[in-house]
This record gives structure tokens, sequence and C-alpha cells, in this order.
């Protein structure tokens, strides 16, 4: 069999190392004997992609697939040349073909990764990295990949969370005002001076968070300068940002920034909030939030969602929460015409009295969290 060959190439478009194979990597069982001249097509296909003559690279890997439809080498190649044109339904669909083929080829998973990141599917994106890493684990394309996506996913699993012997109450409200613990068992007064924090970088969607602590790092350096005292976060972000958050309180004890922690949820179907699906996703979603801040929480990559090993603890340093959105208006009056009328709620923690059927949920909402 002839000697296998990467070359990695940087591509701006593509955010990562492509991995480049030559022709003849390998002889699979599920690949039916091809013509040598196939085998020449896909050479020649690889060594124009590596010059970046990618629409002549598409031709040669046509010609190979035309004279041997069962060229994995050929589909993996035209599979790279439509991801190099942005092409990712074709891309996706050839990478599938090829997995489906043969589920040891390496490069097929790889090629699905980096399509299905292109495509912000981070589930699939993840798990076929996983799948290309554990075929090839000297392959830095998948393992870039995977740090990208799934920030810690190399890191042992986090043991069972252990509570403390004893409440610790971080922050209260008092009346009309916060207070957090200023010196021994007293407690002084706090002002806000927050800034909402939306992590959309120009030229991405909101859901393409930054992975990396320097970025979160700088800009809660910059937060901090214009003397804010805290921040408020819509939804989850990656775990960088919370040991960011984590490091800059422990290095800046006089300028330490608290935290006001969203628990994200979309309208309830038909206004209906008691619907069982949406709260219990939307009750699952606190969890998250709660045991992420207290530094215990393995959350597996969703499209559109932040994910990850969460091992910062900012519980400390964590003001309050905000469940849920902006409530439409139509929604919330929609939910009280079907609940008419008004009524106390007494949870464990919280309790409302003589309250239309929003405030009596929210309440019970707060209790729960």
């Amino acid at each position: 069999m002839p000697q296998r060959l990467l070359a990695h190439r940087s591509r701006a478009l593509l955010s990562t190392a492509l991995v480049m194979l030559l022709p003849g990597s390998r002889t699979l069982g599920a690949q039916q004997a091809c013509p040598r001249t196939a085998g020449e097509e896909v050479a020649a296909g690889w060594a124009t992609y590596r010059a970046d003559s990618i629409a002549v690279a598409e031709r040669h890997f046509s010609a190979a697939d035309g004279q041997c439809a069962g060229n994995l080498d050929a589909k993996v190649g035209l599979g790279f040349t439509a991801l190099r044109r942005g092409t990712l339904r074709r891309s996706d669909s050839l990478f599938r073909i090829v997995t489906g083929a043969d589920s040891n080829n390496a490069d097929g998973w790889n090629g699905l990764a980096l399509a299905a990141e292109r495509r912000t599917d981070t589930t699939t994106a993840v798990q076929a990295a996983r799948h290309a890493l554990r075929l090839n684990p000297n392959d830095r394309g998948p393992r870039q990949l995977l740090d990208r996506l799934a920030p810690g996913w190399d890191r042992q699993p986090l043991g069972e969370p252990v509570r403390p012997a004893r409440l610790t109450l971080a922050a209260r409200t008092r009346n009309s005002r916060f207070e957090i613990p200023g010196g021994g068992r007293a407690w002084a007064p706090f002002y806000i001076k927050g800034i909402n924090i939306g992590t959309a970088l120009p030229g991405k969607s909101p859901s393409e968070f930054p992975q990396d602590s320097v970025t979160y790092a700088g800009w809660l350096r910059q937060i901090a300068g214009m003397n804010a005292n805290t921040v408020r976060l819509y939804t989850i972000l990656p775990p960088p940002f919370y040991r960011a958050l984590r490091a800059w309180n422990l290095g800046h004890p006089t300028k330490q920034l608290w935290l006001i922690h969203g628990v994200w949820t979309e309208l309830p179907p038909r206004d209906d909030f008691d619907d069982p699906a949406w709260k219990g996703e939307f009750r699952e979603e606190m969890h998250r939030v709660v045991d992420l801040l207290h530094g215990s929480a393995s959350i597996p990559a969703r499209p559109g969602h932040a994910g990850g090993r969460y091992d910062a603890d900012v519980s400390r340093w964590t003001l309050a929460y905000i469940i849920g959105r902006e409530w439409e208006p139509y929604s919330v009056v929609a939910y009280d015409q079907s609940h008419p009328g008004v009524a106390a709620y007494h949870g464990t923690w919280l309790s409302a009295e003589r309250a239309p059927a929003m405030d009596r949920w929210l309440a019970e909402q707060c209790d729960y969290l």
C-alpha cells in the first residue's frame, strides 16, 4: 500500500486545518477495484487542490468518480472542493456517502465534521470529529475543531457536586436595594452599574460564541475600566467566559465584577406556560445555569447553544438570576385570560398575594430556581 501523506493548509474560510490526502492512501474493502486512470485523476486533483485551483481539482475528482463510482478517495476530494466552494449541502452529502460506505474512513469523518461546523450543526460536528480522532489520533484537524466547539472535551468528567455543609448567601436584597458582604458579618448596599454582554461578533451569528478566554478577559478588563461593577448574560456562554470572570475577580479584588445570569427560553406553544414539555425544558435550563455557576456542569453541544465542561465556580459573585426573556405582552395577556381571576401562591422561598396567573407562574419558577 502506498505511503499515506497528509498535508495541512490553513484556511481562513474554513477556520481550521483541512486534511488533504494523496491518492492511493488506502485499499478499502468497501471500495471496488478502479482503473489506474482513476487513481491518476485523484492524484492530479489533490495536486491542483493544494495549488488553490479548486475548479480544476473538482474536474479531476469528477473524472475519477465518473470512471469508478466506488472510488471513495474521489468522493472525499469532491467533498472538500464543495466545502471550499461553500456548497455545504453537497459537501455534507458526499461525506455521508463516504462514511456510510466505510465507517473507518477518517477523512470522511473529518470532512463531515467540517461541513457540519459550517452549517452550525454543532452536535454532528462534535460527534464526527470525535470519530475521526479515534481513527487517527495524530490528526490535528478534528482536535482543533473540538477545542473550538467543545472546550474541555479531553478532560476527565466532573465528579458529583458536593453541597456545602451550610448555606452561603453571596448577595441579598433588602427592601428596594441589593446588598453584598461588606466584611465580617456586615452587609453593604450595592448600586448596580451594569453592562449587558451580547457575544455576536461582526460577521457572526448570535450563537457563534467566542471560544477563547483571551477575548472575554479583554472585554472584562474594558468593562471594569469604565467603572461598571456588574455584567448581565442573557444565556449560557462557553466555559472560557466563566474562567475569565473568575480569573479577573480573583486577580482584582477591588474591581470585581458581579454577575446577573439569564435563563433563556422562547415563548411556549399556544402561550401555555404550563405546557409540560416546554416547562420541563425551561427547568432543565435552570439546572444547567445553576450547576455551571458552581463550576459543576458538563453540557453537551447543541445547535445554537454553548456547551462544554464548566469547571469555574463563580457562584460567590452571582448577584441575581433573570429567568426567561422580555415576555411579549400578548402572550402574558393570553395566559392571564385563560386563567382568570387572582389568587395567592406560597412557595418555600417566595410568595405572591392576590396575583394574576402570570405573576403566580413567575413566582413559582423563581421559587423553583
